[in-house]
């Protein structure tokens, strides 16, 4: 009798097929619905800057059993999807794919690693032990329109995004990698999205990038200087959105943009913790195999 043999490959090593029915087993029981098609599966892949060469699959006998989808960024590098099929889970197998994905991202040269995890899912305690921390908790919004009054809000132009994302992105308000400036870019340009800017007394304060689909006003991104700006952009955007639903995804819970939300009575309908691996950090336990194979 024989050991079953564990092994990583690059992600791209896998055709779009396989790798969207892998993901699709990944994410089965997954508490957010994610039964990508390939094309979505694709679109998300370069909608979100993720790197297939840079990403990891876990293969037993070479039978591919997990993923960890990477993306990186100059020095700073982003888990976009990460998950073992249910039949091979609770087997170290996610520990040591974390390892071997870590590996490959600190050998690029990255200086720090983001991911996310609903704050409930026993996954974090897998990434804390492979290095991560947690950093701050995300809320994501999908309610009726909220606001009191409106002001008028400004269209702004795609050349206008960078220095308003780079100004207003700080602190607080510091974007979560599904919205860095270049991920924003690419849907602002494929989707031919709107962007909006609310002005305060010393030029835009706040803005909003727009999706408007069936019944629902997404902001693929918002963000406002302070408190006062971000209750102004969001009473505008509920009277803009003329009754249909609102939602944001991943936004810091301490940022003005949160509060506004909840201040208009808007409840976080996910929250997510953000969590952080600075390069060479220490990771610790292995894999332990409960399966056995035919010799």
């Amino acid at each position: 009798m024989r050991s079953p043999v564990l092994a990583f490959e690059p992600a791209v090593s896998l055709t779009m097929g396989q790798l969207t029915l892998l993901w699709r087993e990944v994410y089965s029981n997954y508490p957010v619905p994610l039964p990508f098609t390939e094309d979505e599966l694709t679109r998300f892949i370069r909608m979100s800057g993720l790197c297939l060469e840079l990403s990891q699959i876990a293969l037993i006998d070479g039978q591919p059993v997990g993923l960890s989808f990477a993306g990186k960024h100059e020095d700073q590098a982003w888990i976009g999807g990460f998950g073992v099929v249910p039949a091979h889970r609770r087997t170290g197998i996610g520990l040591a794919m974390m390892r071997a994905q870590t590996r490959v991202i600190d050998d690029a040269g990255v200086r720090g690693t983001r991911l996310e995890v609903i704050a409930t899912n026993r996954a974090r305690k897998l990434y804390a032990h492979a290095g991560f921390v947690d950093r701050r908790r995300l809320f994501s919004f999908n309610s009726p329109a909220v606001g009191t009054s409106a002001d008028p809000l400004v269209t702004l132009s795609l050349d206008d995004l960078p220095a308003l994302h780079r100004r207003l992105h700080t602190g607080a308000s510091a974007a979560p990698w599904q919205r860095e400036l270049e991920s924003v870019m690419r849907a602002v340009e494929r989707d031919q999205l709107d962007i909006v800017g609310w002005r305060g007394i010393d030029g835009i304060s706040a803005y909003a990038v727009e999706q408007n689909r069936a019944g629902l006003t997404h902001l693929v991104d918002a963000v406002a200087e302070c408190q006062a700006s971000a209750e102004g952009l969001v009473a505008s955007l509920a009277a803009r959105s003329r009754g249909r639903r609102i939602s944001l995804g991943d936004e810091p819970a301490n940022s003005p943009i949160a509060k506004a939300f909840k201040r208009f009575g808007a409840s976080p309908r996910t929250i997510r913790m953000e969590m952080v691996r600075m390069a060479g950090q220490a990771s610790t336990g292995t894999y332990r195999s409960t399966h056995r194979a035919a010799a």
